[in-house]
């Protein structure tokens, strides 16, 4: 951990000096260091010679665009070592799922509260400064008994997420009963399309199939998704 890491740096990236004044207030009252870029060119610049701890990122952006600058950044940190927070007013399921397809830890939809804000940051650099071992989510109720292998009827069902559902900027809803990380968790939910079935949902995110029943099964309870069968038709 650099000697920074004592004092967690903070880059915000925001075109709106409204929007970058209250979410440095809010960072430095909880503790930060912050630095603040106004568009895209000098933000992807102070990135790179700064070595933030966490970034918050706005989506549209003067120059480029955030969704350039998380690419950009990835390409250079393929082991995801700077947690990107992606914010923006743009809320729909697709935004949220391609933000997160660029690179991004965090989706925060417009507005948030500080307090939102605050908990996001200590969550990725919580993430960040673990070791790998230790990066996956403790099981808080006792294990289930041994399940039998998921059935081929479940396999082919197709997730749909349900209206106005949305995980992407919360923390894991989850982390109390499945040993998944946060990160796979949100990237399953971001690769239901409609389309892909269980199986090739698992396929696509390197997710054990003997894990879909319990992760779908608490989707289901929490209304984040809907299964459907061959021809369309809604399941229990």
């Amino acid at each position: 951990m650099r000697a920074s890491a004592l004092v967690p740096k903070v880059l915000v990236i925001d075109d709106s000096a409204t929007v970058c004044l209250f979410m440095a207030s809010a960072l430095e009252k909880a503790g930060y260091q912050v630095i603040i870029a106004t568009d895209g060119r000098d933000g992807l610049m102070k990135a790179l010679q700064e070595r933030p701890d966490c970034l918050v990122l706005d989506v549209v952006l003067p120059g480029v665009s955030g969704f350039d600058v998380c690419r950009q950044l990835r390409a250079r940190d393929p082991l995801r070592r700077l947690p990107i927070i992606m914010v923006s007013v743009k809320n729909t399921p697709l935004d949220q799922s391609w933000g997160l397809g660029q690179g991004a830890d965090r989706y925060l939809p417009k507005p948030f509260s500080e307090e939102t804000l605050v908990q996001l940051v200590k969550e990725v650099l919580f993430e960040r400064f673990q070791p790998p071992w230790t990066q996956r989510i403790a099981v808080v109720n006792p294990p289930d008994p041994p399940r039998e292998e998921p059935s081929l009827t479940l396999n082919k069902l197709i997730p749909h997420r349900s209206e106005d559902a949305n995980l992407m900027s919360s923390s894991n809803p989850l982390s109390r009963s499945v040993v998944i990380s946060d990160k796979q968790a949100r990237r399953l939910y971001a690769a239901i399309d409609g389309q892909k079935n269980v199986e090739e949902l698992c396929m696509v995110i390197h997710l054990d199939v003997k894990q879909a029943p319990k992760v779908l099964q608490l989707l289901l309870d929490q209304q984040l998704i809907h299964l459907y069968g061959p021809g369309r038709r809604l399941t229990e």
